[in-house]
């Protein structure tokens, strides 16, 4: 069997999102903004299925790395436990402002506030709740999951 190719993530990408996906709801709370909410969950749905246009992903590539204020951080990784994540976020965020819209103030921000901690957990402890939760799955075989965590050599 030929060897699969070494794919690889660009982390500071990734970091640049969490930054903006924690700024946008922290706004959106203090702001009791649900457009915003909704404007994340978009964001956070486009980057889960790697569409060219994904805002963080040209807000990154166009605007924050080719000025230079961030070093690209390229590793060895596969992709799909950070979509998964995205897609979380995304789900979450969604419930939030249709309950938010619903009036279901309470419940809508308390999922906003879990995205803003498990983005913080990332940002700073490089915790990526999501991609746990792809690879549990793929540790017990749930169809889709079907990337393995990389090896330390690899």
């Amino acid at each position: 069997m030929a060897a699969e190719q070494i794919r690889k993530v660009d982390h500071t990408g990734l970091k640049v999102g969490q930054a903006i996906t924690i700024l946008l709801l922290l706004a959106a709370f203090v702001l009791n903004s649900v457009v915003l909410v909704a404007i994340v969950a978009i964001a956070q749905w486009l980057g889960a299925v790697n569409a060219p246009f994904a805002p963080y992903k040209l807000i990154y590539t166009r605007i924050v790395k080719p000025s230079g204020v961030v070093k690209p951080n390229v590793i060895n990784d596969n992709p799909e436990p950070h979509q998964f994540a995205m897609l979380v976020g995304g789900i979450f965020n969604t419930a939030a402002a249709l309950a938010l819209l619903a009036g279901a103030s309470v419940f809508g921000w308390a999922l906003v506030w879990i995205v803003i901690a498990l983005a913080n957990l990332n940002f700073w402890l490089n915790f990526c709740a999501g991609c746990w939760m792809y690879y549990l799955f793929n540790r017990l075989g749930v169809p889709g999951f079907t990337r393995a965590p990389l090896h330390a050599s690899e």
